[in-house]
């Protein structure tokens, strides 16, 4: 199985939904490396795991077929216990700090999840991660070629108390917007706040901030624009593992808003 799943949209189309933590899959030569029991390791992926993420980008496409134009979907299809797809590949990434880099070394709780250092991330990234970046970049390259810009809608979910690495003190609203100040434009954070105004406590770049550019990109083309969607989990989840269906289909209708939104009218025609 390839690290990533790429379903094609509109060929006019510029919106990617990208999807990176939806997953709970590890393939079992990964799993043989990480150092927690049977139980141990569903209690991390029950924190880790953006559960039913990719649920809500399907249904998306889905409320959208019957008008406009499909958006592109990049979804990882391994949990992010195997990579971290959005971690910067070197030293320069802040989560490296907490164990939680490109390839985890730490749990939510800040036990080992891997010995340190871990004796296959160079395996890890040359598998995963490598492979899984292109492909995006290809994406993104390709819209741009087609479209003159891509639109990337990164989908995330949290849960409601911090996790041990994280700050306690920081608001964990039911929706974090994630900006950048080069590749989020005044207009498509204002859209996104239009298509999610039913949720109310909406706040901006808290608990977590900025939002997944290929690296070829990052404040370098401004004809990349993106934004990062941060769900508060108890919004549409029934357990750490499930989530309610009415409430999968209430925030897909308000995602389709935002695609709808961020789709040229020459698409829709």
């Amino acid at each position: 199985m390839t690290p990533y799943r790429i379903q094609a949209g509109h060929a006019d189309s510029p919106v990617i939904l990208h999807v990176p933590h939806a997953s709970r899959s590890i393939p079992e030569n990964v799993r043989a490396g990480i150092l927690l029991t049977d139980d141990q390791l569903q209690r991390e992926l029950d924190e880790s795991t953006d559960t039913a993420t990719d649920h809500i980008a399907l249904r998306t496409t889905e409320l959208l077929a019957a008008g406009l134009p499909q958006p592109w979907l990049a979804i990882n299809q391994f949990s992010r216990l195997v990579i971290d797809p959005e971690r910067f590949p070197g030293d320069d990434e802040p989560m490296n700090a907490v164990g939680r880099g490109a390839v985890y070394t730490r749990t939510c709780n800040r036990a080992l999840l891997r010995p340190e250092p871990a004796p296959d991330t160079q395996h890890l990234m040359d598998t995963y991660y490598h492979p899984y970046a292109t492909a995006l970049t290809d994406l993104v390259d390709d819209r741009i070629a087609t479209t003159g810009t891509a639109v990337i809608i990164d989908l995330h979910s949290y849960p409601h108390h911090p996790s041990r690495f994280e700050d306690p003190n920081k608001p964990r609203p039911a929706l974090c917007l994630g900006t950048d100040d080069f590749h989020t434009p005044n207009r498509l954070r204002e859209q996104a706040r239009d298509a999610f105004a039913p949720i109310g406590d909406i706040a901006t770049n808290t608990p977590y901030g900025g939002c997944y550019v290929p690296l070829n990109r990052y404040q370098q083309d401004p004809r990349v624009s993106a934004v990062m969607i941060e769900l508060r989990r108890d919004q549409y989840l029934t357990t750490p593992s499930a989530a309610n269906p009415n409430k999968v289909d209430t925030l897909a209708g308000m995602l389709a808003t935002l695609v709808a939104h961020c789709t040229p009218k020459a698409a829709a025609d």
